[in-house]
C-alpha cells in the first residue's frame, strides 16, 4: 500500500484541496485564479499521460490476462487490496466533489461575459482517473483470460 502511485495520488489530491481553499475566497484575484488554473492543468495533464500508459499496459496485460475497464481505472472487483482501493476511490471522490463545489461556488457573482476560472478544477478528477490506471495496470491483481479461442502472443504492444 505504500506505492509512491497512492502517494502520487494523495499528494497531487492535497494539492489540488490547497489550490482551492486559497482560491475560493480570494475568487476575484488574479493570482488565486492563476493558482487555481496551474493546479488544475497540472494535475489534468499527468493525469491524461497516466491514463494512456496505463491503457497500453493494460493492452498488454490484456492478452493474458482478463482485464476490464472498470477494473482498471475504478479498481473494481479484486483489482486492488481492500486499503488501496479505499485511499484511491476516495481521493477521487474527493477530486469529484471539491471540483463541483469549486465550480459552483465560482460560478456565483459573476457577470454573463465573465469567465469562471474555478470551473478549471473539473479537469483534475482525470488525475485520480490517471492514477487508478496507472496502479491497477502496475500492481492490478486480474483473472487468467478465459476465451479459449484468443492465442496470447509474445509481441510487445508498442
Amino acid at each position: 500500500m505504500s506505492s509512491r502511485i497512492v502517494r502520487t495520488d494523495l499528494l497531487g489530491t492535497a494539492a489540488f484541496l490547497v489550490a482551492l481553499a486559497v482560491g475560493l475566497p480570494f475568487k476575484s484575484d488574479r493570482w488565486a485564479q492563476v493558482v487555481v488554473i496551474v493546479v488544475s492543468l497540472v494535475l489534468f495533464a499527468v493525469g491524461v499521460a497516466a491514463t494512456l500508459w496505463a491503457y497500453a499496459r493494460a493492452l498488454d496485460l490484456s492478452r493474458v490476462r482478463n482485464v476490464g475497464v472498470a477494473n482498471l481505472y475504478l479498481l473494481t472487483g479484486g483489482t486492488a487490496p481492500r486499503g488501496v482501493k479505499r485511499l484511491m476511490s476516495g481521493a477521487l471522490a474527493l477530486q469529484v466533489v471539491a471540483a463541483i463545489v469549486g465550480a459552483s461556488v465560482g460560478m456565483s457573482g459573476l457577470q454573463e461575459s465573465q469567465l469562471n476560472p474555478l470551473a478549471f478544477g473539473v479537469l483534475v478528477p482525470m488525475f485520480g482517473i490517471g492514477m487508478n490506471g496507472a496502479w491497477a495496470a502496475r500492481y492490478g491483481s486480474y483473472g487468467p483470460r478465459t476465451d479459449p479461442r484468443s492465442v496470447p502472443s509474445n509481441a510487445k504492444i508498442r
